[in-house]
C-alpha cells in the first residue's frame, strides 16, 4: 500500500504528538509532517503536497483559513480548534471535517472514515478529469448588470479582504463577492497561477520576469509589476527554461 503524506499544523507539540498517536491507531499507512505556525504549513503543503492536513484553526502567523486560501496545493483538511464558532466557516472552506479539541479516538476515527469518502469522491472525479471544461467566460457585477467576461481577456487577480479584484487586458476592474481561493479553484490551473497571497496571474499575459536582489518580480500588460511571494517561487519557475 503506497504510504500517503500527513501534516500536522498547531502551536502546540502535546497536541500535534496526541494527533499522530490516534492517527497511528487507525488502519492507514502515513508519514507525519508537522510544523508550528501558519507560513510554515503553506511552505510544507505547498513542497510536500500532502494527502491530508490537520491544520489548527487559530494557527500563529496567519490562521487555518488563511493557510487553506493561500496554499497552492490543498489536500484533503481537516481543522482543529478549542470551540464550535468557526466550524461554519470551516466548511465553507471544504473541510471533511472540524474538530474540538480535546480529541478523542472514536472521533479521529470518525474523521478518518471521511478522509476515506474524500478519497473515494476523488479518484471518481480524476477518473474523468479529460471529460472537465473550465467555462470561457465568467458573468461579474457592474453596477446593476451583470457582465460576460472572456477568461482569456482575464490579466489577473487580486485579493481585497473577503473579495477580490478582477482585471483584464484592457485595463477594466470588477469586483467579485468571492474570495481569491475560491475563485483559485474555479479556474484552469493550466493558464491561472498564484504567485502571491494576493494575486493570481494569467500566465498567457506575462511579459516578462526579473529579479531585485531576492525577488522576481512579473510584468504584466498596462504596466503591472508584482511581486511573486516566497512561497509560490516553485509556480514561476517552472516556466523558466
Amino acid at each position: 500500500m503506497k504510504k500517503k503524506t500527513v501534516i500536522i499544523v498547531d502551536r502546540d507539540q502535546s497536541v500535534r504528538q496526541k494527533i499522530r498517536e490516534l492517527t497511528k491507531l487507525q488502519p492507514y499507512n502515513f508519514v507525519f509532517w508537522e510544523c508550528s505556525n501558519g507560513w510554515e504549513a503553506v511552505k510544507y503543503i505547498n513542497d510536500l503536497q500532502p494527502d491530508l492536513a490537520f491544520i489548527e484553526v487559530d494557527t500563529p502567523g496567519i490562521n487555518g483559513f488563511e493557510i487553506a486560501e493561500t496554499v497552492t496545493h490543498l489536500p484533503a483538511v481537516i481543522y482543529t480548534a478549542n470551540c464550535g464558532k468557526d466550524a461554519a466557516r470551516a466548511f465553507e472552506h471544504h473541510a471533511i471535517d472540524y474538530l474540538i479539541k480535546p480529541l478523542t479516538d472514536k472521533r479521529i476515527q470518525l474523521a478518518m472514515n471521511r478522509f476515506d469518502h474524500w478519497k473515494s469522491s476523488r479518484t471518481n472525479s480524476d477518473q474523468n478529469i479529460s471529460d472537465i471544461r473550465y467555462t470561457g467566460c465568467i458573468l461579474v457585477e457592474k453596477g446593476l448588470r451583470l457582465i460576460s467576461i472572456p477568461v482569456s481577456k482575464i490579466s489577473y487577480l487580486k485579493a481585497d479582504k473577503d473579495y477580490t479584484w478582477i482585471y483584464t487586458i484592457k485595463g477594466d476592474s470588477y469586483l467579485s463577492s468571492s474570495g481569491i481561493g475560491h475563485l483559485q479553484h474555479k479556474l484552469d490551473s493550466r493558464y491561472f497561477v498564484r504567485i502571491h497571497r494576493s494575486y493570481i496571474i494569467n500566465m498567457d499575459h506575462i511579459q516578462g520576469l526579473h529579479k531585485e536582489f531576492n525577488k522576481f518580480i512579473v510584468s504584466l500588460p498596462n504596466a503591472i509589476e508584482i511581486n511573486v511571494g516566497r512561497n509560490y517561487l516553485h509556480g514561476i519557475k517552472k516556466l523558466i527554461f
